[in-house]
């Protein structure tokens, strides 16, 4: 009995020497609350497997407190004039010129900066950690932070695998089989698209390293002085892995390197939390279904012109269905079957099995979720990544769009009825739901035993690739293909030369010996 005792202890010993408890620094300072809903679901995880978290972040925390689980939130920044601008540009319709949006740019990069210079922040430099998460968001510069706690970096990004991430990985960018950013082409590319997506990922890679050394750099030389701190180059190529929000099962599937992990959908709970009374009373109650509506965490409905709020209002009102509305402020006169709420849990409410259909701005969050629990989706598409989300979901076969400067009185009622009554959208996403749920285990477990895995392995460098500390130049072999080229021209005119004496040689030789005949 007592040798079995002692196996007991000598498994827990071992157990507790696998899974090391460590200091971990989550970073995420973007200005869309929708990203740091997707990344914080594995800074909790962590926590409650033992390891001692601190989470910075400018948005105010929503979940219940954890043990382990330091929450320092700096919402200072949330309400400045250019995140304002920016919010109302995408309801108002008007948009914003280049120029502008230019000048806009410059203190949205600078938000990270700003709250490693706050006050609440800056304590924490006095202290160790034993890994950086930073949630991606054009601040690679915040890497700096892995050089000022000398610790290995994780970074989390948002949305899919492109330029910024392969970068940082090393991962190879398949341009003949995945098309980029800027395009959302149908696979397999024509021959066509395949010559444009040499010419987008051109213009992909322009646009990112130009930001790169034009914001980012002089922005890290700011925050981490370089002679005090490792170059920027440096800290760049300390990054132990990459998290994207992207699966297979979801697009064409593209090689990735062990230290490039798909984790789409780590922020869907594995079981739904329970409902506001009010709310699960109202879902509840549905016997026809819900449409729910929400513009996401960055533009707010309340923001639309009073005729754009009138045209969803009348359409809603001569619904059987129930509309649960995301809308931050009150709004008088509004018909039986329509509820509001400033903030509303999404995930929990996609859950809910009388959820019929989905009015969303198609924000990859949102996206991962409808599809996750089945839920078709009227895709309204307003800035950034969401036209190209929305033609992505349209081309799968579970979305009906309506353009933001196409919606009016006559064409929103025609798009709503189209996505209520047909069946197909609803069939497609069904099965779309199956594939992505057919996975050996959660995408927040995998995402926490892989940054575990970091920890363990002291940064896991045995993942990297080499390809992370070779210039582009070096990467696509330009040098060693020019250098081919030029000692096979050099030898080439060499050949050419040396024929040209012999012959000239020979000829001679037969000149004077046919002279001396």
């Amino acid at each position: 009995m007592k040798l079995y005792g002692y196996c007991i202890v000598i498994l827990c010993l071992a157990r507790l020497d696998i899974v090391q408890c460590a200091k971990i620094l989550g970073f995420f300072a973007s200005m869309s609350q929708s990203h740091f809903i997707v990344e914080e679901p594995v800074m909790r995880e962590l926590a409650k497997r033992g390891h001692e978290v601190t989470v910075v972040t400018a948005f105010k925390q929503s979940g219940e407190p954890l043990k382990n689980y330091r929450y320092i939130d700096i919402p200072d920044f949330i309400n400045r004039p250019e995140l304002e601008l920016f919010r109302t540009s995408a309801t108002t319709g008007k948009g914003m010129g280049f120029v502008q949006g230019y000048k806009m740019m410059k203190p949205l990069l600078r938000l990270s900066l700003d709250l490693m210079n706050h006050d609440k922040f800056l304590p924490l430099k006095n202290e160790t950690f034993d890994l950086l998460v930073v949630g991606w968001f054009m601040n690679e510069y915040t890497l700096g932070l892995s050089g000022h706690f000398k610790c290995p970096s994780v970074i989390i990004s948002p949305n899919v695998n492109f330029y910024n991430m392969r970068k940082l990985a090393g991962n190879p960018s398949s341009i003949s089989t995945i098309p980029g950013i800027f395009v959302d082409y149908a696979t397999p590319m024509t021959f066509f698209q395949r010559v444009k997506n040499i010419g987008f990922y051109f213009l992909e890679y322009a646009i990112m390293e130009g930001m790169n050394q034009l914001f980012m750099k002089p922005l890290y030389s700011e925050g981490f002085p370089p002679s005090e701190y490792p170059s920027y180059d440096e800290v760049l190529k300390n990054v132990s892995l990459v998290l994207v929000t992207q699966h297979f099962s979801g697009r064409t599937p593209e090689p990735l390197l062990p230290n490039v992990i798909e984790v789409e959908g780590m922020h869907v709970k594995k079981e739904p939390s329970p409902l506001p009374e009010d709310i699960k009373e109202f879902l509840d109650g549905a016997t026809d279904g819900v449409i729910f509506f929400s513009l996401g965490s960055n533009a707010r409905s309340s923001d639309l012109s009073e005729e754009r709020i009138a045209i969803f209002v009348n359409k809603f009102r001569g619904l059987k269905q129930r509309v649960l509305w995301k809308f931050e402020a009150d709004l008088p006169n509004l018909p039986d079957n329509v509820k509001i709420g400033k903030w509303l849990p999404q995930d929990d409410i996609l859950a809910h099995p009388n959820m019929k259909l989905f009015i969303s701005h198609c924000g990859k969050g949102g996206i991962t979720e409808a599809k996750y629990h089945g839920v078709p989706i009227l895709g309204i598409p307003l800035f950034g990544d969401q036209p190209g989300n929305a033609d992505h979901i349209a081309e799968e076969g579970w979305a009906v769009l309506l353009p933001f400067a196409d919606l009016s009185e006559s064409t929103f009622p025609a798009v709503l009825d189209e996505a209520l009554n047909n069946p197909t959208y609803g069939n497609v996403v069904k099965k779309l739901s199956n594939l992505n749920r057919d996975r050996p285990e959660h995408p927040l477990d995998k995402a926490a035993f892989w940054i575990e895995y970091v920890i363990r392995h002291n940064g896991a460098k045995h993942m990297q690739s080499p390809a992370v500390h070779l210039n582009v130049l070096q990467f696509y072999m330009v040098d060693t293909i020019s250098f081919i080229l030029v000692a096979l021209y050099v030898s080439i005119r060499l050949i050419k030369f040396l024929f040209k004496v012999i012959l000239r040689k020979v000829f001679r030789r037969g000149h004077e010996k046919s002279k001396k005949e």
